[in-house]
């Protein structure tokens, strides 16, 4: 894989923020692999059906009934909607979730969560293939378990696994400005001292998984930030490489600020 490689993870709140969406059509290029949440959109659309959501560390808890509204949610209207945007501004976008082409992998992990996956499997021949022809995968974090099951899987570990296998750079998009000590910005921070946050409950909610997709991709050599999503300035930043949101590296030192 290219060491150009960017992969990119679209949250639910920064995909809805036209602005900034705007600015990765206007910056697109080839190289580029988008994974998008969704969970907003989930939760709305369980709550319309009676299904009340919940979650276990930042993750969905995902009953069989709620395993169907995800992948109709994320798979249909959430990446359809995030595709058209691009193909809109001319950017060859391509929307799949993780079955399409056996693109990833997953296995159970937690019975506390149910139809939930952790992935342990990219297809980097299909992503690449897809790159050279110019393309930018717009992925939605479904992914097949065994056999014909499907299994929902948390949309910054689908980032997550992707930056492994890509290598390059991989920028979480959220809606804070980045991670928060004591309501600070952190604006660096090391991959044990992140481990360190979430060992400690500094780190809670959706930051949780966001951490743990930084602490794998940066130990496998990925340069990682996590950034506010709302802000189209500090997306334009990050895809400049400047210094915005919090960097996690495996020797950068910490700073508040």
């Amino acid at each position: 894989m290219r060491s150009g490689a960017l992969t990119i993870k679209l949250g639910g709140t920064a995909g809805a923020h036209a602005a900034s969406l705007s600015v990765l059509v206007e910056r697109a290029e080839a190289g580029w692999v988008i994974v998008h949440g969704g969970g907003d959109a989930v939760g709305d659309w369980s709550r319309r059906l009676g299904v009340e959501p919940s979650a276990v560390d930042g993750l969905r808890v995902t009953d069989p009934q709620t395993l169907e509204i995800a992948v109709a949610v994320l798979r249909g209207i959430v990446n359809a909607r995030l595709v058209a945007g691009f193909v809109a501004g001319g950017v060859p976008a391509i929307g799949l979730c993780g079955v399409d082409g056996d693109l990833l992998g997953a296995e159970r992990f937690d019975p506390r969560l149910g139809e939930v996956g952790r992935i342990n499997r990219v297809n980097g021949l299909l992503l690449a293939a897809l790159t050279a022809e110019g393309r930018i995968p717009v992925v939605a974090p479904i992914a097949r378990g065994t056999g014909i099951e499907l299994l929902n899987v948390n949309a910054d570990e689908v980032a997550g696994a992707i930056a492994v296998e890509r290598g390059g750079r991989l920028l979480l998009l959220t809606d804070v400005p980045g991670v928060l000590r004591n309501r600070a910005p952190v604006t660096t921070l090391t991959t044990d001292e992140a481990e360190r946050m979430l060992a400690d409950e500094t780190a809670s909610g959706g930051m949780r998984p966001k951490l743990l997709a930084a602490i794998t991709a940066a130990r496998a050599g990925c340069d990682v930030a996590i950034v506010d999503g709302r802000d189209p300035e500090a997306v334009r930043a990050a895809l400049d490489g400047l210094p915005t949101g919090t960097t996690v590296s495996v020797a950068s030192a910490a700073r508040i600020g």
